[in-house]
């Protein structure tokens, strides 16, 4: 499924149809409390992407970058400290500051929390 999203080629990009509705304009505009989590190896979605999107809201969101590969970080992914941060967040609605989870170790994962660059 995601194979063709890593390769920027959908079925989109053939129907005849024009788009039912406006692009969503994305800004600094709207809720506080957007949560965006992400791999740093995501191959549907980049992990580049998912500073532009930060860069986008503004002041709104918090970012949780993950030591980590594939297409799922909540719920597919393992690691112990994305997992707790996430959870905590949707079930009492508590945002979480910036951070970054390291891979996961038989100890759990531990957040760096800050104003840090994540690695590229």
């Amino acid at each position: 499924m995601f194979g063709a999203a890593s390769a920027n080629i959908t079925p989109c990009a053939y129907w005849a149809h024009e788009p039912s509705e406006p692009p969503v304009r994305i800004n600094d505009k709207g809720p506080r409390n957007v949560l965006i989590v992400q791999n740093l190896r995501d191959p549907g979605t980049p992990h580049r992407g998912g500073e532009l999107l930060r860069e986008k809201f503004a002041k709104r969101p918090r970012r949780v970058s993950v030591d980590g590969s594939g297409h799922g970080v909540y719920v597919y992914g393992d690691n112990a400290s994305v997992l707790n941060v996430t959870t905590i967040y949707l079930v009492g609605s508590t945002m979480p500051k910036d951070a970054f989870c390291r891979p996961t170790n038989p100890y759990g994962g531990i957040p760096t929390y800050g104003n840090q660059r994540t690695p590229r």
